[in-house]
């Protein structure tokens, strides 16, 4: 068994971008892979806790904790009470509407942080006025290595997906995947099941993002157990680059100037 915690904290202000379908999909390649994870479920609507309620007794266990009767996220430290001592790993799905204020004193330099985004204008423009915050709030820089973005319910070669890529290369952050909008994930959360524990042949190609998203992860060596063989190579760390226009200016998706041109932030 392994003595070292790692708290991975799901996060978006705008509601609907897919904190949960991340949440309990990363929870159950822990569990897969033999880690003793938690799901902790900090949104009022309760759907990571509902999720896990529908999840089959022959799987891998997920201890689920409802935190979401508090208004406030826990202060870093205080999550710790409600899980088994003996948890491994924490995945942890906040609520719509947090603040860069709210997370002072709630997340710690060891969390490592997802922003999924969907490809619309308004997902973009909150997801940048959200990471602005976080990043001036919570006093944490995107060279730390520690966040990520995750694509949701992207559609390949379509224009609003050539959006959110220009977007996503100006913040000097890593994107970890594009998921692309599925039945499977319906079909996986409505049984409880993460995509990556469907059969193969049936969603080979949505199993990869998450191998691959588990593997960056865990990419600092500390993790005791292999995550599944599928997995693509780790991501490598971008070199660390100036501070990109977004953070201090805004993005605005209308725009097709020098400000937001992602050569500027190479």
């Amino acid at each position: 068994m392994s003595n070292f915690l790692r708290r991975v904290i799901v996060l978006n202000t705008k509601g609907g971008c897919g904190k949960t379908t991340v949440a309990t999909n990363i929870a159950s390649v822990y569990a897969s892979a033999g880690y003793k994870t938690a799901l902790i479920d900090q949104d009022p609507q309760g759907s990571s806790i509902q999720w896990l309620r529908s999840r089959p007794v022959n799987l891998p266990a997920i201890q689920g904790v409802a935190m979401h009767e508090a208004s406030r996220m826990p202060l870093a430290g205080a999550w710790q009470l409600r899980i088994p001592r003996d948890t491994e790993r924490v995945v942890v799905d906040t609520p719509a509407g947090v603040r860069g204020l709210d997370l002072v004193g709630r997340i710690t330099a060891q969390d490592w942080l997802l922003f999924p985004i969907q490809p619309s204008a308004m997902d973009i423009r909150a997801s940048s006025d959200f990471i602005r915050e976080v990043l001036m709030t919570a006093k944490l820089r995107a060279q730390d290595g520690r966040m990520a973005f995750i694509g949701n319910r992207t559609r390949p070669r379509s224009a609003a997906l050539q959006v959110l890529e220009n977007f996503l290369q100006s913040t000097q952050i890593p994107v970890l995947a594009y998921l692309r909008e599925s039945q499977y994930y319906a079909n996986a959360g409505e049984r409880g099941l993460g995509v990556s524990e469907l059969p193969a042949l049936q969603a080979r190609a949505d199993r990869a993002h998450w191998l691959t998203i588990a593997q960056w992860l865990e990419a600092d060596g500390k993790g005791t157990r292999a995550l599944v063989p599928e997995a693509k190579p780790v991501l490598a760390k971008a070199a660390v680059k100036p501070v990109p226009a977004f953070l201090t200016t805004g993005w605005d998706a209308t725009r097709n100037d020098d400000a937001n041109d992602p050569k500027d932030f190479h």
